[in-house]
């Protein structure tokens, strides 16, 4: 769902730090950022004023996702975003990739051919991040990756590798993930830990904050926002921005 909100409400801090981590990849200073809460938190809300940052810092954005959808595909959120560069019609033969770019043949149909045997995720890895450098080497790259929570192993070890040599590198990766236990929240806290990536944790809406939103949504000030129905709205959303769109949607609606 699309959200009906102008501005995000109660991300003020996130906005900040993803703004700075967006600076910092633009002076080849760049990490991993990964958007960690429940689903209908705003995490792709947060994840497009995200896209919307680079856009205007003049950055190049490539974005993928995960899906439990159909059978399995090995490494699709990486194959969906890389691809885009083909799209431009941007010349991308004669980018500095050396002996990489036969490997990046296992994510880029374009590059297809004989894979070199026996290539391991590292190097897998390095390729990914050297055609990343190529091609936002003058402008910087966002490389949005969401529900990482579905992706596959393959996936997960790419990203790994990546999140610990972006620090020299004109790259900011961001990835959204759930807050249930699996391999990419494990990912996440590793390198949070390790201090190659931040962890934005999204914690559900205050009332304070439901009632800004309801009024944003209104086009009014929270204190015009009536008292039953903003009462209806906490109760019922639990402070999840996304439901409580939803029912105020609903509440308007229905009259």
């Amino acid at each position: 769902m699309r959200s009906h909100v102008p501005h995000i409400v109660g991300r003020d801090l996130h906005l900040r730090e993803l703004a700075g981590a967006l600076t910092d990849a633009c002076a080849q200073r760049g990490r991993g950022v990964f958007l960690v809460g429940e689903a209908g938190i705003g995490k792709t809300r947060l994840a497009a004023e995200a896209v919307g940052m680079a856009v205007d810092h003049g950055m190049r954005v490539l974005r993928g996702r995960s899906t439990t959808t159909g059978p399995a595909v090995p490494f699709r959120p990486l194959t969906e975003a890389l691809m885009s560069l083909f799209r431009g019609g941007e010349p991308l033969d004669d980018l500095p990739l050396g002996p990489y770019r036969p490997v990046l043949g296992r994510l880029i149909p374009d590059w297809g051919g004989d894979v070199p045997a026996g290539s391991s995720m590292i190097v897998l890895g390095e390729a990914v991040l050297r055609l990343l450098i190529a091609t936002g080497r003058d402008r910087g790259t966002l490389l949005l990756l969401e529900d990482l929570h579905d992706a596959d192993p393959e996936t997960l070890a790419v990203v790994e590798y990546l999140v610990d040599n972006l620090d020299q590198a004109p790259v900011l990766l961001v990835a959204t993930i759930r807050t249930e236990p699996c391999d990419a929240l494990d990912l996440a806290e590793s390198a949070r830990w390790r201090r190659v990536g931040t962890t934005l944790d999204l914690a559900p809406l205050t009332r304070a904050e439901v009632a800004a939103l309801a009024a944003s949504q209104l086009g009014t000030d929270p204190a015009g926002v009536p008292a039953p129905a903003l009462d209806r709205l906490w109760e019922d959303s639990a402070g999840s921005p996304l439901l409580a769109e939803e029912r105020l949607q609903s509440m308007i609606t229905s009259g």
